[in-house]
């Protein structure tokens, strides 16, 4: 099978359902989420993570493209921080407004964004564990990035595979739920 640019192998795509670990196979189409404390964000200080000149262009609203310098960006992943993307000397980053899209590790509010490529949001994640007690929202995620089927890199703001999160917010959302899922 040939391996996809942005995203996994067929037996790593299976380990990460699994494990919830994300392994770019391809850190130059689409940068494996790994947070780098050497760059912090411009703005909160946190963390952050390379992501691709494309990507930032894919994400920006048609406005923010004059702004865009040939630094190499990075992606602040802190919930709390309206910055998405910030280079290292650049006094102007682009946020959450500049971008066509939500971000859904920025938003508390639905629809919260989980997966770029296939679309599935928190609430999808939701109505599954409340109709079935569990999310098969992963597997089916898998088994497409199996099929050739994700671009992460043209979709993801972060420019890395969202499985990772994917896995994270299935987790958070069966913890919360499994108190109500208790028979009584």
């Amino acid at each position: 099978m040939k391996q996809m640019d942005c995203c996994l192998t067929e037996e790593s795509a299976q380990n990460l359902v699994n494990t919830a670990e994300v392994q770019s196979s391809n850190a130059e189409n689409a940068p494996a989420p790994r947070d780098d404390s050497r760059y912090a964000c411009t703005n909160c200080k946190s963390i952050s993570r390379p992501v691709t000149h494309k990507t930032v262009i894919l994400m920006l609203k048609p406005e923010g493209f004059d702004r865009v310098a040939e630094s190499e960006y990075r992606f602040c992943a802190a919930p709390d921080c309206r910055v998405v993307y910030f280079t290292e000397g650049s006094e102007v980053p682009f946020t959450t407004d500049d971008l066509r899209v939500r971000v859904g590790l920025k938003e508390q509010a639905d629809p919260i964004p989980l997966c770029y490529c296939f679309g599935f949001d928190e609430a999808d994640v939701r109505a599954e564990i409340a109709a079935s007690g569990r999310c098969t929202i992963p597997e089916r995620i898998s088994t497409l990035i199996k099929q050739e089927m994700c671009a992460c890199p043209a979709h993801n703001p972060s420019g890395a595979c969202c499985l990772g999160e994917v896995n994270r917010a299935v987790n958070r959302l069966l913890a919360h739920a499994a108190p109500e899922m208790q028979p009584t």
